[in-house]
């Protein structure tokens, strides 16, 4: 088969739908030369996304995922697999992968918006009122929600999930706004899509915290356990993903709608959804406080001076700051309200 191409055709190829199917399957399969290699890999570079999150995947998982994705584009273009596929450099195989993953709305038929993960508003939105579950938290502490396959949420004041009443057989889906922490158990066989504004995270059983509140400019995903993919998706603009391991957060701009992630750095005072490990005995309430300070990113407040002398005696073992607040205010009697990191405690003074 040919592949060259008269130069005045060279600027509509260059359009992001403009790259023909065949000259792309040639390209995998090693058979242009090298100005129309030129050709594909300028175009690759012109897609808007962050390419190089496949860095951050462990070698069988890139392998496994560009075999995927070849395989991928082989049926969508609707062509037989060649007997013999040519080696290309890992640089390039990366670059192809991570592109095709960013843009299948421009060029495979929006891949990603064919997902259960694209449409959760709209699917729940389809069911009868009485097979839905919606739950906000109008107190001002911290409320743990558990969901129908167990998984729980830990949802700050005027956090909002809606969900079935019972999950699908095949996928689990839920819409959340505000913050609130997820813990999914794992099931191979139903993902777990949830959808924030424009915003979709993907997961099979892991743990992580969302952000995401409906009058701020920014959504948040901090992973604190297993894998989390994120996802964007709008009717006028090209979906984006990057895949998250712990210790990674993914930043949603909404004005901008640009998704990027990063690797977190270790910071001396936790975040209050992770765990710690710490004991007291018979230790006053204003002793607790400073300990509680230092080792999570809080302030805290009494509302009653008299309070500071109850003692507390507790052993917290891989407990987050909302667990031991219960744990706290059940044992001294006392209460609590929240608002971001400030935390007030209210009650009668101890005898």
């Amino acid at each position: 088969m040919a592949c060259d191409f008269p130069d005045d055709n060279i600027p509509d190829l260059m359009k992001p739908n403009g790259i023909p199917p065949a000259l792309l399957e040639k390209y995998l399969s090693g058979a242009c030369t090298d100005a129309e290699k030129e050709l594909v890999e300028a175009w690759y570079a012109s897609l808007q996304g962050e390419p190089r999150y496949l860095d951050h995947l462990p070698d069988a998982e890139q392998d496994g995922l560009k075999q995927e994705t070849f395989g991928n584009i082989r049926r969508e273009l609707d062509l037989e697999e060649p007997a013999k596929v040519r080696v290309f450099p890992w640089r390039w195989l990366t670059g192809i992968a991570a592109s095709i993953l960013l843009v299948t709305g421009v060029y495979l038929g929006t891949q990603i918006k064919k997902t259960p993960a694209a449409t959760i508003s709209q699917q729940l939105e389809e069911r009868p009122s009485t097979e839905l579950v919606r739950f906000e938290n109008t107190g001002e502490r911290i409320i743990t929600h558990h969901l129908p396959d167990q998984s729980s949420i830990a949802m700050h004041p005027h956090a909002v999930v809606t969900y079935p009443a019972t999950f699908d057989g095949d996928k689990r889906l839920v819409t959340f706004s505000g913050e609130g922490f997820f813990d999914i158990q794992k099931d191979k066989t139903r993902p777990f899509y949830i959808q924030s504004g424009e915003m979709v995270i993907k997961v099979l059983g892991t743990s992580f915290n969302v952000k995401a509140a409906s009058n701020h400019k920014v959504f948040q995903v901090d992973v604190v356990t297993g894998t989390v993919e994120v996802s964007t998706y709008a009717k006028t603009t090209n979906s984006q993903q990057v895949i998250l391991k712990p210790q990674q957060q993914a930043l949603f701009e909404l004005d901008s709608r640009r998704l990027i992630s990063k690797t977190l750095i270790t910071q001396a005072k936790k975040e209050i959804y992770e765990p710690v490990t710490i004991v007291f005995e018979e230790t006053p309430l204003s002793k607790v406080i400073e300990q509680l300070e230092k080792r999570f990113n809080v302030s805290i407040s009494l509302a009653n001076p008299g309070l500071a002398k109850c003692g507390l005696t507790a052993n917290f073992e891989s407990q987050s700051f909302s667990n031991i607040l219960e744990i706290l205010c059940t044992s001294l009697e006392v209460t609590y309200t929240i608002s971001d990191n400030n935390i007030t405690i209210n009650g009668e003074p101890c005898e």
